[in-house]
């Protein structure tokens, strides 16, 4: 487990997002990834900033990328988890760290890696805006475990 109080300043608003990374990731991992996503209380799906509904699969948000720029936005307890659909070889969201403000709010978004990460039955990390290179949690689906660094 890991708490709040050891990984606090990870998430101290800096003018940048927080990102979660599957990488590598195939379109396979993407439709492991996106049941997930769509089964929280709290979705919304957008292209271009208007409101759409939610797309029935992960190929149709590849679909619309390819001309315009889709987004899903998962609440996650009080966190707001976007995806961009950069590109199906990476799974990449990303959050405001300054929305997570307690055990609470990390358990949650701590039980959303779990969930994609076993999804996929990939290495799931948290990072700094861009630099995938460089995360402060890692979930290891292979022993169920996280690992703060």
């Amino acid at each position: 487990m890991i708490f709040w109080h050891t990984c606090k300043e990870n998430f101290r608003t800096d003018g940048s997002l927080r990102d979660i990374y599957i990488t590598p990731a195939t379109l396979a991992d993407w439709r492991a990834v996106y049941p997930v996503l769509r089964s929280f209380p709290v979705v919304e799906y957008s292209v271009d900033g208007v409101t759409q509904p939610v797309p029935a699969s992960v190929e149709q948000v590849f679909g619309v990328r390819r001309f315009a720029n889709p987004m899903l936005r998962v609440r996650v307890g009080a966190t707001l988890v976007v995806f961009h659909f950069f590109t199906d070889e990476e799974i990449e969201c990303d959050f405001l760290p300054n929305e997570i403000r307690s055990q609470v709010d990390l358990d949650a978004l701590l039980a959303f890696v779990r969930r994609i990460g076993d999804a996929t039955r990939k290495r799931v990390v948290i990072t700094p805006e861009n630099t995938r290179e460089k995360p402060f949690i890692t979930y290891h689906p292979t022993s169920a475990e996280f690992e703060q660094l």
